[in-house]
């Protein structure tokens, strides 16, 4: 069994409509529905998809390509679909608490942060490259997703615990951390000297009391652009 360049290409932009039909009811449904719909060729296939999958789904949008490429393989062999819809309940669950802690909690605050320092120094390189290294990221797995989940089938789910994961998302928090000290560094003195050491406890509460990173993170910035703009 082989994916084809054709069939890749159409689910690789289905992917990006996965959130198009978003609603509270069935989060991501219709979007998987679609994604599904666009990799089987069997019109009786189709049809089944259709009344199996119009449930719930929800998963992070750039690992869903991990779930579709094995769901489609596993349509492609044969397998019954209550064991396909099994598997889907648990992937989209997996998938989506590790997508969010790589994009969301690790590589977009790094990011955010790099490029805040870059625009302070740089001016629009910051952000240009804050879009250029997140979009390579994404479109990664967007790309790499749906070879891997149906070349791998169901065993994709092992996937979560690589380098290709769990790498990146070690180095963005390392990164990010480095980059929150070098922004505090670009502060003036006077306000260092006043600042810090509050500041520093107040975070360190906050981290104690197990506020989200993304939280803390988006305080430090605020200060330091409100910082920026009053003392221009």
């Amino acid at each position: 069994m082989r994916l084809g360049f054709i069939r890749f290409i159409k689910l690789l932009l289905a992917s990006f409509f996965i959130q198009s039909s978003w609603s509270f009811f069935s989060m991501q449904a219709l979007g998987f529905l679609f994604n599904l719909q666009q990799g089987v060729r069997d019109r009786e296939k189709k049809r089944e998809i259709y009344r199996a999958h119009k449930g719930f789904f929800n998963t992070h949008p750039y690992m869903s390509s991990y779930i579709v490429g094995a769901t489609i393989r596993a349509y492609d062999r044969g397998d019954k679909t209550e064991d396909i819809v099994r598997f889907i309940s648990v992937a989209q669950t997996s998938f989506a608490s590790v997508g969010d802690q790589l994009f969301w909690q690790a590589v977009r605050p790094c990011l955010l942060l790099v490029a805040v320092i870059l625009g302070i120094k740089f001016g629009w390189i910051g952000p240009v490259l804050f879009l250029i290294l997140f979009n390579i990221l994404h479109l990664y797995h967007r790309g790499t997703g749906l070879f891997e989940g149906y070349r791998r089938g169901w065993d994709v789910i092992y996937l979560l615990k690589s380098r290709r994961v769990t790498l990146p998302q070690q180095f963005a928090e390392g990164l990010g951390a480095l980059a929150l000290g070098f922004l505090a560094l670009l502060a003036p003195l006077n306000f260092r000297a006043l600042m810090v050491l509050p500041l520093a406890g107040l975070f360190l509460i906050m981290l104690i009391r197990k506020y989200s990173a993304v939280l803390i993170i988006i305080i430090i910035l605020v200060i330091f652009l409100m910082m920026i703009v009053f003392m221009v």
